[in-house]
């Protein structure tokens, strides 16, 4: 389950997102082209890149081709 912290947000408490080395390493992994599913080969960088993908900074492969 991907951590959140609260920050103000124009005047008010939003929930967001806290990334981690790891969610960056696989942003960065896949800016550079590398397939998701040779990401995807160990649990830890398998949850990474389903944490991006629920939010939306990642497209699935078949998206990614459309």
């Amino acid at each position: 389950m991907l951590e959140t912290i609260l920050v103000p947000v124009n005047k008010e408490m939003q929930r967001v997102p806290v990334l981690t080395a790891v969610h960056l390493r696989v942003y960065r992994m896949l800016e550079n082209g590398t397939e998701i599913h040779t990401i995807a080969s160990n649990r830890q960088m398998r949850r990474a890149v389903n944490d991006l993908y629920r939010l939306g900074w990642v497209k699935s492969s078949d998206e990614r081709y459309s």
